[in-house]
């Protein structure tokens, strides 16, 4: 998904593989074409935490955009979490977020993470079937 989206978005602001490398490498990701070409050609299955946030910061969009496509929720695009949690592209950026747990996450263990001042009103937790509302 990420390398999907690393393309696209290489694409839209019309720069080769060289210069997104290069645009890594300004801020400190030692990645050359290859590196670009791999991951878009799918030889090269993972970037790191570091990697992304650095793509994210050089093609100026959030890191939740480079894992989830910005696309509607609808019945044909769905992203799958964890084995069997196959979900809507705007479920998995909230939980991305920190803004909605899943299944059976304890509310109050997932909140606790959330510092006080970034607090928001519940969100539905998907589970198996549908969705249930949450609980903080």
């Amino acid at each position: 998904m990420i390398a999907d989206r690393m393309k696209d978005l290489r694409k839209k602001r019309g720069w080769s593989a060289a210069h997104l490398a290069k645009e890594m490498k300004q801020v400190g990701i030692g990645w050359d074409r290859s590196i670009v070409a791999n991951l878009e050609l799918g030889r090269r299955a993972t970037v790191t935490v570091e990697e992304l946030f650095a793509l994210a910061y050089v093609l100026s969009v959030a890191p939740v955009h480079l894992m989830v496509p910005p696309v509607d929720d609808d019945a044909d695009t769905r992203i799958t979490v964890v084995e069997g949690w196959d979900v809507p592209p705007g479920t998995a950026r909230d939980w991305i977020r920190g803004e909605m747990p899943f299944g059976t996450a304890d509310h109050r263990r997932f909140f606790a993470e959330v510092p006080p001042d970034e607090a928001r009103e519940p969100y539905s937790t998907p589970v198996a079937g549908g969705l249930v509302d949450g609980e903080r």
